[in-house]
């Protein structure tokens, strides 16, 4: 790999903190609104949606892993337009205008999140976007971003749909879409070098229960995911596990 830093945005978030384990090796450059917290980084404060500010941030790095974002499945657009699309577009634009080699951009399983019936069919990343919510709209579009400008540049481009990424399932609902910590290193290391132009790959662990499909992940990755939910599954309390009301619908209160 290249000698120049990664450039790793949304730096100091917990998707980000989850990560740092598996970029070892790595000459990283961290970039958030807030100081990022972590050893011999090389740490860039600001606002992404400031385009001399994305430039400043890109300059002469390899490559990006653009994490930062507002998460809320419930924001408003208000809330979501300025991290998610305008500092998203910026990002991208910055990258191409740089020569970077390959963004690795943070779409989400809210981008598919309408498809998903736990139990009945697994959602196949082929399928056309289809959000649950307005933060998986603003992920939709990322992406969509994304395949554009590797069609129209040099800069590659891989979208990795993560899942719910935390130590272990926060409940029963996370069962079906839970990304491991390690097997999001996995993941990310993976899209980085994997020989892909461009792509939309989902990310959750090898869960027993899942209900979105990593084959192409598997195949034109590399990406080998290691943990199941199933093993975290005894004792959860029921819950939706940040999926959306959309596929998990209020059950109507009795007449």
């Amino acid at each position: 790999m290249d000698q120049r830093p990664v450039l790793i945005t949304g730096a100091a978030g917990s998707v980000a903190r989850m990560l740092w384990p598996g970029l070892d090796g790595m000459s990283v450059r961290a970039v958030d609104t807030r100081d990022v917290d972590h050893a011999e980084v090389e740490t860039v404060v600001g606002d992404l949606a400031d385009r001399s500010f994305a430039d400043h941030a890109v300059a002469g790095v390899d490559a990006v892993v653009h994490l930062a974002a507002n998460p809320a499945a419930y924001a408003s657009w208000n809330d979501l337009r300025r991290p998610n699309i305008d500092g998203m577009v910026n990002v991208v634009d910055a990258a191409r205008a740089a020569g970077v080699r390959r963004l690795v951009l943070a779409s989400s399983v809210h981008a598919m999140g309408a498809y998903f019936r736990p139990g009945e069919r697994m959602v196949d990343p082929a399928w056309p976007a289809r959000p649950c919510c307005a933060y998986g709209a603003t992920k939709a579009f990322a992406e969509s971003y994304g395949h554009m400008t590797a069609a129209t540049s040099e800069l590659s481009v891989i979208c990795l749909r993560l899942g719910a990424c935390q130590p272990r399932p926060v409940d029963t609902g996370a069962l079906t879409g839970w990304l491991a910590p390690e097997d999001l290193q996995a993941l990310v290391r993976c899209a980085l070098t994997a020989d892909v132009r461009a792509g939309a790959y989902f990310g959750v662990s090898a869960n027993t229960r899942n209900a979105f499909d990593v084959s192409t992940a598997r195949i034109e990755l590399g990406y080998l995911p290691r943990h199941d939910s199933e093993d975290h599954a005894a004792g959860l309390p029921d819950g939706r596990g940040g999926m959306c009301r959309v596929t998990h619908p209020p059950v109507p209160s009795a007449a």
